[in-house]
């Protein structure tokens, strides 16, 4: 869910919360538009549970493609195309006994697999005389099925994400509108109630970033520097009196 629904979802909480408490004065509108108000609350609810679900399903999903995706080259699929160098190089089919490129994306690497099979089944015995269980091709086509299986799983939970996004953006919408109408209508029944109409338009207002409450208000962050007092230097001491040497006194 974005911020920007995210946002009106609150908001809408908000609006059925001071609907519940305003019951009296609002009766009217708790028996008409609240009825809508209250389903794109729900439905707004319900997608975004669904979209995270989607995300983190498919999330999951791909990390489990990947580890099958390993065991089918490392388990099944590389023991059989080492052997096959060893002892079928000259059959026709011998490429298909090879392995897909490192970087093949899982559905070649399912197909290579399936092919893999089915030219592996013609030398079985070559192959299991090799060391590879009687099984070997049937649980190589096994562990290629469940490579396919992840990837069709990955592919429904990335669909429910994607539906769930465009539901999102859908109700988001629905939900401003029901505001719009909602504070038409709160707006006339409450009329000038001054203390109400502060409340519901704290309410309604749409957030898109956290702060204080709309009427609130909130202390400066900035903090409040004193004015530096420059000290008045001391006057300086006078100066000591120079003393005066007494004549000497003349003989008669």
């Amino acid at each position: 869910m974005r911020n920007e629904q995210n946002a009106v979802l609150t908001s809408l909480r908000r609006a059925q919360q001071f609907l519940d408490v305003n019951g009296d004065v609002l009766k009217a509108v708790n028996t008409s538009t609240r009825k809508q108000l209250d389903d794109v609350v729900t439905q707004l609810t319900d997608l975004s549970i669904a979209q995270n679900g989607g995300a983190r399903g498919s999330k999951g999903e791909t990390a489990r493609q990947r580890a099958l995706r390993i065991a089918l080259r490392r388990n099944w699929m590389a023991p059989i195309a080492e052997l096959a160098k060893f002892n079928l190089r000259d059959v026709p089919n011998f490429a298909a006994l090879m392995l897909p490129p490192s970087n093949s994306n899982a559905q070649n690497a399912v197909s290579a697999a399936y092919a893999m099979a089915d030219a592996a089944t013609a030398h079985a015995q070559v192959l299991i005389d090799g060391g590879l269980p009687a099984t070997f091709a049937d649980d190589l086509r096994a562990a290629a099925a469940a490579v396919s299986e992840s990837l069709v799983d990955r592919n429904k939970h990335q669909g429910r994400r994607s539906g769930a996004t465009a539901g999102l953006a859908a109700e988001e919408k629905r939900g401003r509108s029901i505001l719009r109408v909602l504070n038409a209508l709160i707006v006339a029944h409450i009329g000038t109630d001054a203390q109400l109409l502060a409340e519901w338009k704290a309410a309604k207002a749409v957030r898109r970033k956290p702060g204080p409450t709309i009427g609130s208000q909130a202390a400066d962050p900035t903090p409040i520097h004193s004015v530096p007092v420059t000290p008045t230097p001391a006057p300086a001491p006078a100066p000591a009196p120079t003393p005066v040497t007494p004549p000497l006194a003349v003989a008669a």
